[in-house]
């Protein structure tokens, strides 16, 4: 399905136009599903629920249209988002399914599908702005995903994604403040700022917060993931000096704390500069608190490795922990790896998640 299919679909409904949107994976895809929804409902749609039927009859007991935006980084999350499709179309046969985003669906029959470059086009060049009428938790709440880059050429080992999103993206500083104030006006009261990889946003991460603050009067700012090498100095002192308009909390992804994997792993950083970064961090922002992910079970990783990673966790003191147990994904380096590295035990792999997670700071 191209652009122009999409539209003639949604625009060839006539009786009834209800839709039902479906979202996994990253707050990139959340923010997308939420744009997307925004076209449907500015094209006449409503959200499928018992109260917006026009009537008992048959044409209003389904969905007209539902719209699935995938995710495959990891094995569970495309199996679950083709189990949810399947499911959708047994639940809804006279529905028109159409799934996006990253895992194959391909295999799949009697449904539409379009992939990331698709809704690119189709979301026009991805600066499209939604309301507070999307009903996610994050919308109820008057928070905003602000997205500002898309797609990844950085080829970690073990990461599907430049595979499946290597169209790159950003939204220019002009642009993006346009968009936090057209949030502003549509009643949120907190952006989230988020992207794929947003050390590939070219503006720089702390010259977009910078100008936010001097230029729109959101009175809140947060953020999805930022990778450790957005931190910089300027970045931290907007922080530490705009404690009521920025969150002091931080999702910082490390993934490892043992130097030997995150070069497995090829991540652009060592242990000592995710201790370095950390230090300058807690030195200068009252009240900070820490997120992060780590893989467990990455091929060859020892006890010793898993050790180093644990160690580190213990001494950063993260208030929350995503761990990862690792699955190995098409065409990436890391599924060479598996293949050449003795295997770890399910049990292996539950230990150590739960280990790291058991650091989590209460």
């Amino acid at each position: 399905m191209n652009q122009g299919n999409f539209f003639r679909l949604i625009n060839s409904i006539k009786t009834n136009p209800t839709f039902l949107a479906f979202n996994f994976g990253c707050r990139v895809n959340a923010a997308e599903t939420n744009q997307l929804s925004q076209i449907l409902i500015n094209h006449g749609f409503k959200y499928f629920s018992p109260s917006t039927c026009l009537s008992t009859s048959a044409v209003s007991l389904f969905p007209s249209l539902i719209i699935i935006n995938t995710c495959a980084i990891t094995q569970k999350g495309e199996k679950e988002s083709l189990q949810k499709t399947r499911s959708l179309k047994k639940q809804f046969p006279k529905s028109k399914i159409i799934t996006t985003g990253c895992a194959n669906t391909k295999k799949i029959k009697h449904i539409y599908t379009f992939n990331n470059k698709t809704k690119e086009k189709i979301l026009k060049n991805l600066t499209y702005s939604y309301n507070t009428k999307i009903p996610t938790t994050l919308t109820k709440h008057n928070k905003y995903l602000l997205k500002i880059q898309s797609g990844c050429t950085s080829f970690c080992s073990y990461c599907i994604v430049p595979y499946r999103r290597s169209f790159l993206w950003y939204s220019p500083i002009k642009e993006t403040v346009k968009q936090a104030n057209q949030a502003i006006k549509n009643g949120f009261t907190q952006i989230i700022i988020t992207g794929v990889n947003l050390n590939l946003y070219k503006p720089g991460l702390s010259n977009l917060v910078e100008t936010l603050l001097k230029k729109t009067s959101i009175p809140f700012i947060s953020f999805g993931s930022i990778p450790i090498n957005c931190i910089d100095d300027k970045f931290i002192s907007l922080i530490s000096k705009s404690p009521s308009r920025i969150s002091n909390f931080l999702h910082i992804p490390i993934q490892s704390g043992s130097n030997k994997i995150l070069k497995l792993m090829n991540r652009p950083y060592t242990r000592n500069d995710i201790l370095k970064k950390i230090k300058n961090l807690k030195l200068k922002i009252k009240n900070l608190k820490l997120g992060t992910d780590i893989i467990v079970g990455f091929p060859g990783e020892t006890q010793k490795d898993f050790q180093l990673t644990y160690n580190l966790c213990k001494q950063i003191g993260f208030k929350k922990i995503h761990t990862f147990r690792f699955s190995p994904r098409l065409n990436t380096l890391a599924k060479n790896y598996y293949q050449k590295y003795p295997k770890l035990s399910p049990q292996t792999l539950k230990n150590r998640s739960l280990l790291i997670r058991s650091l989590i700071k209460k």
